[in-house]
């Protein structure tokens, strides 16, 4: 049996915006994730998009973007803490341009992709790999033969792409994950699949409502 799952980023925040570090800080959408969010069900409504659950993080941006997408009330999306974004604990709420900044030999004040990198109060990048990667494999267990949508962070749709492709944790991205932004891919008990991933045209819908 194989679990089809439709991974979509949260709608932007005011700390998005400000490229702020958020992690686990539970910040709101802002009126741009809003339309995003809104953005997300015309490409549902579009797609003709039929799920048997909607899932998301149980941080407040997620949840109420998968909210808004499926126009459903709270208690009619199944949140867990384990697709939460990374835990980035005292660094949180920090500029991340402030975090990034190279020193007198061109190095980052922090290499967050460094998978050993200590986080105090917060979680390494090789737990939070196997965190996310749990995460997926039981909600495939759990909901065997089903479709899915998932909401949650950049930092988890980031994992399940490297898994997908077979890429180490250090490597660059090639291509950037955009608020709400959908990903598809599916779940076998012997491999994951990717089907189509970092799509994003509807998100033009959005910025026309802004507009009009």
């Amino acid at each position: 049996m194989k679990t089809e799952i439709w991974l979509i980023r949260h709608g932007e925040t005011d700390w998005n915006a400000k490229q702020r570090l958020q992690g686990w800080a539970d910040i709101p959408l802002n009126e741009v994730g809003k339309q995003q969010a809104l953005a997300v069900r015309h490409y549902i409504q579009t797609q003709s998009l039929q799920v048997d659950q909607v899932i998301s993080s149980d941080l407040c941006r997620a949840s109420e973007t998968a909210q808004l997408a499926f126009n459903l009330r709270p208690e009619h999306v199944k949140c867990y803490q384990t697709l939460r974004e990374r835990n980035y604990g005292v660094y949180e709420g920090e500029l991340w341009q402030s975090l990034i900044e190279v020193d007198a030999k061109n190095q980052p004040r922090f290499n967050f992709r460094d998978p050993a990198l200590p986080i105090p109060e917060g979680e390494s990048l090789h737990v939070f790999n196997q965190r996310i990667l749990t995460a997926f494999n039981q909600l495939a267990d759990e909901h065997s033969g089903q479709r899915l949508a998932v909401f949650a962070h950049g930092g988890v749709i980031d994992i399940v792409w490297r898994h997908l492709q077979q890429t180490d944790l250090l490597s660059p991205r090639p291509e950037p994950i955009l608020n709400a932004s959908v990903n598809h891919f599916i779940i076998r008990p012997t491999a994951w699949e990717v089907v189509h991933w970092g799509q994003h045209d509807h998100l033009a819908h959005s910025l026309n409502e802004l507009t009009s």
